[in-house]
């Protein structure tokens, strides 16, 4: 009896061990993550009578901090503070919960899409889809996709932004969210009318149209309908639906975008006052950046024909600061890009993962050979050499592989950039197309701030910088030259760059070919160069 007494005793204690590790939900954090979809108000007002800091379980702090940011997203607030999402970010990627960490990665991204840092934002969107189970959680997949189509139409990349709008579309569906479907019908139709093929976008407008009962759909729709009518020429029947829009309840900036159009309208009518007054209506209700800026065009342009200058130029002014900051926006890197260097880099980790099993299965069976015919035996021994070399060979070809990747991205995106600006370019002086020219290279080079030139190289071109520091005595400018030549750079724009005449820019090729690289002609130096980039 004594010792089946201690063994219920010991059985009890290991139980409260147990129960000591685990950290149950408070009900309030229970209460908050049921209503956060359906009652968000109820949901942010239950966070916000609560701190953070009570809890004292780390499960539970990272709760609040993703329900929090889920709430202030759905009530359309800033997702402040960081350091709440953050510390959930951090916790889940520690203890993995794939559904909330996705959710975590969705809502860092928004945060980073909503002040318009689209690379940041991409790149946490795609860390969540890589969390997520493709046959789970289908609503979280659809709101990231339908996230990453709005980033590709802001980049105007209009063809991939229609294939994640159309995998929202059939994610929400599977997910029984049909009002969320049919606001990514709506995007959908937006990507046809973008290449002016209006006749395809208003199929999906008229269609919603008809099926939808409700208000904030219907008011976008007949928006919609009437930028097509618009664009088509039809601009009575586009004032109809125009006038019918502003009228529907909306959501965020939607109010906004559409007293936009109404004022473009009514200034491309010569309707001046009824453009001017739309427009102040625009800006009273929230508008994004781009809306803001063509608001102030059309009041500047109002002003001008009233001759009221005074009011011309302060509306000018806020036009062309608007125009900087998107010229900002516009010049980052397009998500379809980071998209495929994603893909590219998890092929590279599968590729190099493989050959480590693979070694490593190697390695055992060799283990075992050479245990038992180590004597008699020495051609395993060489054949073993032989395998780590063709494993040291082919991990160097991937290495190869990405590096020229990276660089050939580069190349495309300064040939993408020259043809951006080649009807600019055409009519310009020399001077400005020299001042074009510097712009471009500033931009996706930054030949500007030297260290930063040189690491974007040493990461580009497989430490080519480092190479040649650390092996000849070269100066800042034969460095440059060295590195603009392996990105193809023209022998005009290398001179234009470096500040070189012809002759001397000759003369320093063949200071550096003979002085510094010890190479008799200068038909050795390309051979050369390249022979220390793939090594």
């Amino acid at each position: 009896m004594v010792r089946l007494f201690w063994l219920y005793f010991l059985a009890f204690l290991f139980v409260l061990l147990g129960l000591s590790n685990c950290s149950f939900a408070p009900n309030e954090l229970k209460m908050a993550e049921q209503l956060i979809e359906t009652a968000p108000d109820s949901a942010l007002n239950i966070l916000k009578h609560v701190s953070p800091n009570v809890y004292k379980s780390d499960a539970n702090r990272a709760l609040y901090g993703l329900l929090m940011i889920q709430a202030l997203d759905k009530k359309l607030l800033p997702l402040k503070p960081d350091s709440l999402l953050d510390f959930s970010i951090a916790y889940y990627q520690e203890h993995p919960d794939n559904d909330r960490l996705a959710k975590c990665y969705l809502y860092k991204g928004r945060s980073y899409k909503y002040v318009l840092q689209y690379e940041a934002a991409m790149n946490f969107y795609l860390k969540a889809i890589d969390a997520l189970n493709p046959n789970e959680n289908f609503l979280l997949q659809a709101r990231i996709h339908s996230d990453m189509g709005d980033i590709c139409v802001y980049q105007r990349d209009y063809e991939l932004a229609r294939q994640k709008y159309k995998s929202s579309y059939r994610l929400f569906k599977k997910a029984r969210r049909y009002d969320s479907a049919a606001y990514s019908l709506i995007d959908i139709g937006k990507t046809y009318y973008f290449i002016n093929d209006y006749k395809n976008a208003q199929k999906y407008f008229h269609t919603l149209l008809v099926s939808s009962r409700d208000s904030f759909i219907v008011g976008v729709v007949l928006h919609e309908i009437g930028y097509c009518y618009n664009k088509s020429g039809q601009v009575d029947s586009a004032l109809v639906y125009y006038k019918k829009s502003v009228t529907y309840p909306y959501i965020g900036c939607n109010r906004a975008v559409r007293y936009y159009y109404l004022a473009n309208l009514y200034f491309d009518l010569n309707k001046t006052d009824s453009a001017f007054k739309c427009a102040q209506l625009a800006c009273r209700y929230q508008p994004d950046i781009r809306t803001e800026r063509e608001c102030y065009r059309i009041m500047t342009n109002c002003e001008f024909k009233k001759g009221h200058m005074e009011s011309m130029s302060l509306y000018m002014n806020k036009y062309v600061h608007l125009g900087d900051s998107l010229r900002k926006i516009d010049a980052q890197t397009k998500g379809s890009y980071i998209e495929t260097m994603h893909s590219t880099r998890q092929e590279v980790e599968k590729k190099q993962s493989w050959l480590w099993y693979m070694g490593v299965i190697l390695l055992v069976a060799v283990a075992v050979f050479v245990f038992a015919y180590v004597v008699k035996h020495r051609k395993g021994i060489q054949k073993l050499q032989l395998s780590e070399e063709n494993g040291q060979i082919q991990r160097a070809d991937i290495r190869k592989e990405v590096m020229l990747k990276h660089r050939d991205a580069l190349l495309r995106k300064i040939e993408d950039r020259k043809s951006l600006h080649t009807e600019e370019w055409k009519k310009a002086s020399p001077a400005k197309r020299e001042r074009i020219d510097r712009k471009m290279y500033d931009e996706l080079l930054h030949l500007n701030d030297i260290e930063f030139f040189y690491k974007e190289m040493d990461t580009v071109l497989n430490n080519m910088v480092t190479k040649l520091q650390t092996r000849y005595q070269l100066n800042q400018k034969e460095i440059e030259w060295c590195c603009l030549y392996l990105l193809n750079v023209s022998g005009q724009d290398m001179m234009m760059l470096l500040d070189y005449s012809p002759d001397a820019l000759k003369k320093m090729r063949q200071r550096l070919a003979k002085t510094k690289f010890g190479i008799a002609s200068l038909r050795e130096l390309e051979p050369f160069l390249f022979a220390i980039l793939t090594e």
